[in-house]
């Protein structure tokens, strides 16, 4: 073999083997970026699934608090109406009762209820207080009872309210408290 036959196995022997090792070279190269390339896919998809998690999460809690908001904004309105509507019962009931008292059955209604204070007490004192609006009816109440009646200073709607100082016992039979008992009571 010549020098030149030696020099060009030489050449294509340094040539082939620089092309292999180029060869593998690149060849662990594309294999190092693919796996690169597989683990930034791998991070950007737990990244975007967390997000979505995230975001769907305060979706949620943006929703849920929108409806609390609104549930309390109803709540709050069916309790407005409830109160105006509750309101206008009572003013009604109210107006019916200053009707009542302007007729003979109130007249009664006020006797019986001095009459069952009176067997109440018994043989103790008894005071018995009728509303100022209701003076007009004093002397024909105790003709009818037999029993003095005090003019309250106190406006209680109409009724009677009475007391018995030995006992320390105040019977209500008034208008006011009874209307405010049953306003305190009543369910819709």
């Amino acid at each position: 073999m010549t020098l030149d036959e030696k020099l060009d196995y030489f050449y294509q022997s340094a040539i082939n083997d620089a092309t292999i090792q180029s060869s593998n070279i690149l060849e662990s190269y594309e294999n190092s970026l693919k796996e690169m390339i597989a683990e930034k896919k791998e991070d950007l998809k737990k990244q975007a699934e967390q997000k979505l998690r995230t975001e769907s999460g305060n979706l949620v809690r943006e929703k849920n608090k929108n409806l609390s908001n609104e549930a309390l904004n109803i709540k709050r309105t069916v309790s407005e109406k409830t109160r105006e509507k509750v309101d206008g019962l009572f003013a009604d009931v109210k107006n019916k009762l200053s009707a009542y008292m302007q007729t003979p059955e109130y007249q009664s209604f006020l006797i019986t209820k001095i009459n069952e204070a009176i067997a109440f007490a018994k043989d103790n004192e008894l005071i018995i207080y009728i509303n100022p609006t209701d003076t007009h009816l004093k002397t024909a109440l105790e003709a009818a009872t037999h029993v003095e009646t005090t003019i309250s200073n106190i406006d209680f709607f109409g009724g009677i309210r009475c007391v018995i100082p030995e006992r320390h016992i105040l019977i209500d039979n008034s208008f006011m408290s009874k209307l405010e008992e049953e306003k305190a009571n009543f369910k819709l």
